[in-house]
């Protein structure tokens, strides 16, 4: 994420806030269907690494189950509200004024969104007979990754480059100004004319006259 822009970057954030806020509206859980698994598994050796693959491949391709909103009590609640805090901070990173207090929050709130997503893919509400993932929450693990990785992109951006440009009336071009020359100056002007050495003027020779 190094190599794109610092706007760039902001438009990324931006982005994957809306894109967790969708995701809250997909299937995050579902229960568990290794019933049907089985059955079709009939005279197979069916494994725990062929379990595995066929889970997540319902994980991710299944979109049944119970959407994000009605699957939490307070942990969308939370989730929502960090997504404001993400937008707001976001925005105020592209001025200079409120540039460095803006990328110290943004970076601890996109932190703690992935922190949240990370332990709800770990911890499925098994009490309420969903153990299975499903995509909403891997859509959530993808979009606060990039909100994470973005914000200390940012956060490791030198202040300089935020830093406004100066007008071109705070510029004061120091101009040297040459000495008058006098050159064409008249008489009349009251001040005298300057003669260089090979004008100089000089009286003719008069020879004395003979007596």
């Amino acid at each position: 994420m190094r190599t794109i822009g610092f706007r760039s970057n902001v438009l990324f954030i931006l982005a994957a806030a809306f894109g967790l806020i969708a995701s809250l509206g997909r299937p995050w859980y579902a229960g568990a269907q290794g019933g049907r698994a089985e059955e079709a598994s009939i005279g197979e050796v069916n494994g725990p690494v062929e379990g595995f693959f066929l889970r997540l491949g319902r994980e991710i391709s299944s979109s049944g189950g119970t959407k994000g909103w009605d699957a939490f009590t307070t942990t969308d609640t939370i989730l929502a509200v960090l997504v404001v805090i993400t937008v707001v901070t976001a925005v105020g990173a592209l001025f200079p004024a409120i540039e460095e207090p803006c990328r110290e929050v943004l970076r601890l709130v996109t932190i703690a969104m992935l922190g949240i997503v990370v332990v709800k893919l770990v911890n499925t509400p098994d009490a309420h007979g969903l153990v299975e993932r499903r995509q909403g929450a891997w859509i959530a693990l993808g979009v606060t990754g990039i909100m994470a990785s973005s914000a200390a992109t940012l956060y490791a951006a030198p202040l300089t480059r935020r830093k406004s440009h100066h007008s071109m009336s705070d510029y004061q071009p120091h101009l040297v100004t040459p000495p008058r020359s006098h050159v064409f100056d008249t008489p009349s002007s009251g001040a005298s004319p300057v003669t260089s050495p090979s004008a100089t003027y000089t009286e003719p020779y008069t020879p004395p006259l003979e007596r």
